[in-house]
């Protein structure tokens, strides 16, 4: 697989403060939900457009997926680009795109359950005490190389050791729109989800 990333230690000059733009000639990725689950295999994850509201107070925007009975407008698909921390060897996952604002994925919750999230402004989200908001931490293993996919892991604040899977749980009884997050094993929840894999696909080179 080819895979690309920007290397935080350029950043060390201005400070991580400062929004990180991307390289031109950085590669572009998408993300997709595998599940043996037929009705939720090969769907894209989205996000829905920030607000004016949510840029001034950095909220957070879970990602979802939507299945083909969905009736209605469908939010754009994420799209990121990988930024490498050289000491931890992981990832943050800066959006792409239309939406290249500062945004950044992250995982977002307590208890164990956290939602797969795009962060408005990390560094100005509020959140209760006690909450996770980790934009830091996130692998990305490599499914060959001669490929341009693989799957994205939440390695935990860390550095690796949190012991957890990817997880989509239906919004509403329809089962048309699922919300994707990272439970781990000190989760309890309902039992109405169905374990996923996320997998990020190369969408182009710029």
């Amino acid at each position: 697989m080819k895979f690309s990333a920007l290397s935080l230690s350029l950043l060390a000059s201005v400070g991580l403060a400062i929004p990180v733009r991307r390289d031109v000639a950085q590669s572009v990725y998408t993300l997709r939900l595998s599940s043996t689950n037929q009705q939720l295999d090969g769907l894209y994850l989205t996000a829905a457009e920030a607000t004016a509201a949510d840029e001034s107070t950095g909220s957070t925007i879970t990602l979802s997926v939507y299945t083909s009975s969905h009736q209605g407008p469908t939010p754009p698909a994420v799209k990121f680009y990988p930024v490498a921390n050289p000491s931890t060897k992981l990832n943050e996952l800066h959006t792409a795109g239309d939406n290249d604002d500062g945004s950044t994925l992250a995982v977002v919750g307590s208890n164990g359950l956290l939602d797969f999230s795009l962060l408005v402004d990390p560094h100005s989200v509020e959140l209760p005490d006690g909450t996770t908001a980790d934009w830091t931490s996130f692998a990305l293993q490599d499914e060959g190389a001669s490929r341009d996919d693989g799957t994205v892991e939440y390695a935990g604040q860390d550095g690796g050791s949190s012991k957890g899977n990817w997880v989509a749980f239906p919004v509403g009884g329809a089962e048309e729109q699922w919300n994707v997050k990272w439970k781990d094993e000190t989760a309890w929840t309902t039992s109405n989800w169905m374990p996923v894999d996320v997998v990020y696909e190369l969408v182009k080179n710029e």
